[in-house]
């Protein structure tokens, strides 16, 4: 069986294994050279540790944007493209929660997945929808963290 990535797949995987795959797939989806340029960081971006980590955020928030935007294209052409698209998309938004802002801490997992149900029905076309959407994401986590 192959691993749809919703809530109860998250929850019983290894995270190793989740880790790993995450990683590949961003890493399929976003080319060597726009990994460098994103993570290449002018000197006043990296001149004190609140703006260093504010940049490097920004370039993992783009970097995600940018690998959940190809997975659509990625798939065209699979035998079933919505559904591998929604997988992998479901994967990438789990390294997004979990590796890159390790909202774990904040955000229970489910809550995660309920989030990533909704938007996958209303998936944005292009990078800049999905900064938007993203954007969104942590400002809404950060409302239900405050919340609790």
């Amino acid at each position: 069986m192959i691993p749809d990535y919703t809530f109860d797949t998250l929850n019983t995987m290894p995270r190793q294994e989740l880790e790993e795959f995450a990683a590949r797939m961003i890493s399929r989806m976003v080319p060597e050279d726009v990994m460098t340029e994103l993570f290449t960081f002018e000197q006043e971006e990296v001149d004190n540790e609140e703006r260093m980590l504010a940049t490097q955020l920004d370039a993992i928030l783009r970097m995600t944007a940018i690998a959940l935007c190809e997975i659509q294209q990625a798939f065209d052409d699979s035998d079933n493209a919505i559904q591998n698209s929604e997988r992998m998309t479901r994967l990438v938004l789990w390294h997004f929660y979990s590796v890159s802002f390790n909202l774990e801490k904040a955000i229970p997992l489910q809550t995660h997945c309920n989030h990533v149900e909704v938007l996958l029905n209303n998936r944005p076309k292009d990078v800049l929808g999905w900064v938007k959407e993203l954007n969104d994401l942590l400002h809404s986590y950060a409302e239900i963290n405050t919340e609790n």
